[in-house]
């Protein structure tokens, strides 16, 4: 924003430029805020940055905003190389002196040559070149090595710091962050007190060095003792590897094989065991290092995977999988035995709690010497958290955004007792009895370590008490935990908000979706993954969604119905509070997979809010994802029949027995097995709809199971039973 305060001479140059109507830029900038100007320049940018336009003559550069009251359509059909003429109104936005309204504008001609950057020094990047095109040397991104989201992103050049903006739905989203030494051209802008240069693509970032590495070094081939580093160099060179326990690393691997295409195997390492490396090639000229990154070993933990759905699912669709749990009683006590089996530690960042027994069961850990701590969001009520206080030690964050997460992790240090819950539901009666909602359990020391670190980032330290002056969330956090992990052969993604590019990660797997993508939303107004759904779409991919808040400020509804996909609004009384997507989940798909977690897909939980995300890629998980995907579209849409059809059960009544038959609170199951096998037992309503399912692991010999029927209504129903490829059905009367 340049200083309001003119001198005589500027009024004098003024009134004397202005008897044509038209002045140059600079004059234009040395106006009173709030009068109307006409000047005419080259637009330097297009629908990248948005709505607003940059344009420059040989004088000085401006913004043009179509803001409220401003008549045409601006932009438009306003491209970079333009020449517009533009009339319109002085206004500082957020310290960024911009035209706007725009009153009147004009396409002069197109296709202009822009003006050549105007080369600067970081330090120069102030009032003096806002609104121009300008060009920084030498510099280098301080997340080199990650990949490009919607934010900030500093840069060091040899002269000082400073940084670029990426927007959602720019062309860098989910580009990675060159290792190299790079030439940056962009506009500059102003948010506030800050100013910054507003790239426009992907050629706005030049790379320099002669050597370099080419993108992001991969983590493959994860085992319990060891993993496989890859990546690439634009230039032959050799492949060094240094690893370690802390950023001292300290283990180095050289292999002298040269060429562009490097992957060193690291073995020897410890199971479940995190590690900091840095990859390494020499040209014999040139040396260049990754920065250090961290990465996981498979753990020697089961891996099991439980999947929990508050609300029924359709069955129909299930390829031999099936939820855990249906109904929110079973949610709920599933809940509760997690804590009640906790050893030694329970670390919870909960969004919202009001569920009394919820934290009773936490309270009851407490006393029985488990180590509980507990963080929640600072503007949610909490009933559950007050009157009376719980004895455990809670903290509440954040102050710029929500507090969002939904995790516990239990029992960390343990290879077989550690647990990670997440998923979509709070510890709410509203969440947990009413609207849809999801959660998972995995039994992995792994990922509950990682979950642990979040949780610790958060607290402030790694003791029991909360380090009050080291406490961060929101954008005070850092990408410091792992990000991919092997579960018993599944391959499981973890990533948390602000700090980790998740937006970016979702983006690139709806960019490799193949088949099928649905998703089940809570909120939508993402409109980088607008787009990316709306491209999916567009190459062919059968896109189906559930939105709860279309009402929502900038939701992508109206955006995706508009061009035809196939999104829907929630018409249950019902919210759906999910935050799923599910992956070619159709029989034969190369690579099914699901994303789910706390994170909605909007602006706040990419940059503001604490979020956690898991992508699991997993057939049996995705499968049964997308069984309660089919119930939920069926009756977002109105529908009466989303039932399972057991014409086609072969009901044998002498193979399961179920006692005592009619009952009101419940019944045993008695069958025999001829060998080792999951068995799913599930119960469903006399037309068929499923009302809640259960799977036992590893079942063998002679079964006697117990099952809760309290909670339903008098009636006839159906137990269902599954087991080495035969399906079992009995008549149940409750009375």
């Amino acid at each position: 924003m340049r200083k309001t305060v003119l001198l005589f001479g500027a009024f004098l140059l003024l009134a004397l430029s202005t008897l044509s109507g038209q002045i140059n830029i600079s004059d234009a900038r040395a106006t009173m805020l709030g009068e109307e100007v006409i000047v005419e320049g080259v637009v330097t940018n297009g629908s990248e940055l948005g709505i607003i336009r940059y344009i420059q003559d040989t004088t000085a550069g401006i913004a043009v905003y179509p803001g409220t009251g401003s008549v045409g359509d601006f932009p438009g059909d306003v491209n970079r190389g333009d020449s517009i003429r533009v009339r319109g109104t002085l206004k500082v936005f957020n310290e960024l002196l911009e035209i706007d309204p725009v009153l009147e504008y004009a396409i002069i001609s197109s296709g202009n040559t822009l003006p050549s950057p105007k080369l600067i020094s970081s330090q120069d990047i102030d009032e003096s070149v806002e609104g121009q095109l300008v060009s920084i040397e030498s510099a280098l991104f301080d997340d080199r090595g990650s990949v490009f989201g919607v934010g900030n992103y500093s840069f060091t050049t040899t002269s000082g710091s400073s940084e670029i903006y990426i927007r959602s739905n720019h062309p860098l989203v989910g580009m990675d962050i060159p290792l190299a030494t790079v030439n940056i051209v962009g506009i500059v802008s102003q948010f506030n007190t800050i100013y910054q240069v507003l790239p426009r693509d992907e050629n706005d970032i030049i790379i320099v060095d002669n050597f370099f590495i080419n993108s992001t070094p991969i983590q493959n081939d994860i085992t319990s003792n060891g993993f496989s580093m890859q990546w690439s160099t634009n230039a032959p060179g050799n492949a060094i590897v240094r690893y370690g326990l802390t950023q001292n690393l300290g283990s180095e691997l050289i292999d002298n094989t040269t060429g562009t295409d490097h992957m060193v195997m690291i073995d020897g390492l410890d199971a479940g065991e995190f590690y900091y490396v840095q990859v390494v090639s020499d040209s014999g000229n040139s040396v260049v290092e990754s920065p250090k990154g961290y990465y996981s070993t498979a753990s020697t933990s089961t891996g099991t995977i439980h999947v929990y759905f508050n609300n029924t699912v359709d069955a129909n669709f299930s390829a031999g999988f099936y939820p855990s749990a249906t109904s929110p009683a079973e949610v709920e006590n599933q809940i509760i035995n997690y804590i009640n089996n906790a050893i030694s530690t329970i670390d919870i960042s909960m969004y919202n709690s009001n569920r009394v027994p919820l934290i009773a069961a936490l309270t009851n850990a407490h006393n029985r010497g488990v180590r509980v701590r507990f963080i929640s969001d600072n503007e949610t009520a909490n009933l559950a958290l007050s009157d009376p206080k719980p004895p455990f030690t809670i903290i509440r964050g954040n102050s710029d955004g929500l507090m969002h997460n939904k995790f516990l992790a239990i029992d960390a240090d343990s290879v077989n007792d550690s647990w990670l819950l997440t998923g979509s539901m709070n510890f709410t009666e509203q969440n947990i009895a009413n609207d849809f909602n999801n959660m998972l359990a995995i039994q992995d020391q792994a990922l509950a370590k990682t979950y642990r670190l979040e949780f610790e980032e958060m607290w402030g330290s790694n003791g029991d008490a909360p380090g009050i002056f080291n406490v961060k969330f929101g954008s005070d956090k850092s990408d410091n935990t792992p990000h991919t992990f092997m579960v018993n052969g599944v391959r499981i993604e973890s990533y948390f908000s602000p700090s980790d590019n998740t937006t970016a990660n979702i983006a690139k797997r709806i960019n490799e979706a193949e088949n099928d993508l649905s998703f089940a939303l809570l909120t939508f107004t993402n409109n980088t993954l607008g787009s990316s759904v709306f491209n999916a779409h567009q190459r062919g991919v059968n896109v189906r969604g559930i939105i709860d808040n279309i009402s929502d400020t900038g939701s992508e509804y109206q955006f995706l119905t508009d061009r035809g996909v196939n999104v829907s609004e929630d018409f249950t009384t019902r919210s759906t509070h999910h935050k799923y997507c599910i992956f070619d989940s159709d029989p034969g798909a190369n690579t099914p997979l699901v994303i789910t977690g706390s994170h909605n897909w909007s602006a706040g939980a990419e940059t503001r809010n604490d979020e956690n995300t898991l992508i699991i890629f997993d057939e049996a998980v995705t499968n049964i994802f997308k069984q309660e995907f089919e119930a939920r579209w069926c009756e977002a849409q109105g529908g009466s029949s989303c039932t399972t059809n057991l014409d086609d059960i072969n009901e044998t009544l002498s193979a399961l027995l179920v006692y005592p038959n009619p009952s009101s609170d419940f019944i045993n199951l008695e069958f025999a097995l001829e060998s080792k096998v999951d068995v799913t037992i599930a119960l469903h309503s006399f037309e068929g709809k499923l009302l809640r399912a259960t799977v036992l692991r590893n079942q063998s010999d002679f079964v006697r199971h117990n099952f809760d029927i309290s909670n339903l209504n008098a009636g006839l129903y159906f137990v269902m039973l599954k087991a080495d490829n035969r399906i079992y059905t009995h008549k149940l009367i409750v009375e």
